[in-house]
C-alpha cells in the first residue's frame, strides 16, 4: 500500500478522526489463571492473549495516544514483569475458552461484548442445569454487556430450552447468540429454540412448510416481542 505522505500536515482534528476509524471489531481472545499468593482471601490472576496487539498501537506516539484503545487485564508485581492487552471495550468481544466469567473481575463494567465457551462432557451437563436457572445471576455482574455469543462443542439443541429462561444479566435476549463449534453455525435464541422443538416434538421435521412463517412469528412475539420484518434486518 501506498504511504501517505502529507497524513502529517493534515489538520489535528482529522488526523484524529482517522487514528479513530482504525478500531475495527476483533475477537480478543482472554486466557486466565490464577497465581499463587499467600492471601487466601486474595484474587489474583495471570492475563495473556494469543490475539495481536491492533497495529494501530504500533505506528507513532500519535496513533497510540488517540486510537480508542486502553491498557486492560493489567497484570504483574512488584516481582513479575506488568503486562496488558489492549482492548476496545466499545467494539472488541472479549473471548473465553471455558465459562470462567468471574475471572473477567476488573472489567465487569466496561466488557459490552463477551464470547465463552460451554464445557464438554459431564461438566458441560452440569453447566447446562446452572445456566439454565441462574444464567441472570451470572452475568448480572456485567452490567455493560450489550452482546452475548455462547460457543457450544456438543448437543447444541439442548440450549435451545434455556432461551427462556431468568435472562442474560443486562443483555438484550434478542442480542444473544449460539455458536455451534462443530459447523460454526450462530443462531438466535429464537432459532435454536426453534430447532430444539421441531427435534424434540416433530422428529426434525416441518409439519406444514405453509404454517412456517406463522410458527416463527409465533417464537417472535412470545420470546423477543421483535415482529418478522424487524428480525429479518438482524444480523
Amino acid at each position: 500500500m501506498a504511504t501517505f505522505h502529507p497524513f502529517p500536515h493534515l489538520f489535528p482534528e482529522l488526523r484524529a478522526h482517522i487514528w479513530r476509524l482504525t478500531a475495527d471489531p476483533r475477537l480478543v481472545s482472554i486466557r486466565v489463571r490464577k497465581t499463587a499468593t499467600s492471601d487466601l482471601a486474595a484474587k489474583r490472576y495471570q492475563y495473556a492473549s494469543p490475539t495481536p496487539p491492533p497495529a494501530v498501537m504500533h505506528v507513532c506516539q500519535e496513533s497510540r495516544k488517540l486510537a480508542l484503545y486502553q491498557e486492560a487485564f493489567v497484570a504483574g508485581g512488584s516481582n513479575v514483569p506488568r503486562s496488558y492487552i489492549w482492548v476496545n471495550f466499545e467494539e472488541d468481544m472479549i473471548c473465553l475458552e471455558d465459562d470462567s466469567v468471574e475471572w473477567l473481575s476488573p472489567h465487569d463494567t466496561d466488557i459490552r461484548r463477551l464470547r465463552f465457551t460451554v464445557p464438554r462432557g459431564d461438566l458441560g451437563a452440569t453447566f447446562y442445569e446452572y445456566f439454565a436457572h441462574r444464567s441472570h445471576e451470572m452475568l448480572e455482574r456485567f452490567t455493560a454487556l450489550r452482546a452475548l455469543h455462547l460457543a457450544i462443542g456438543e448437543n447444541i439443541l439442548l440450549w435451545g430450552s434455556t432461551v427462556c429462561g431468568p435472562g442474560y444479566g443486562a443483555c438484550p435476549r434478542e442480542n444473544v447468540r449460539f455458536e455451534d463449534l462443530k459447523t460454526g453455525l450462530l443462531l438466535t435464541g429464537p432459532q435454536l429454540e426453534m430447532t430444539y422443538s421441531w427435534s424434540e416434538l416433530d422428529g426434525g421435521r416441518v409439519q406444514d412448510m405453509e404454517d412456517f412463517d406463522d410458527e416463527l412469528q409465533f417464537m417472535l412475539d412470545n420470546d423477543t416481542g421483535l415482529d418478522l420484518s424487524t428480525y429479518a434486518k438482524m444480523d
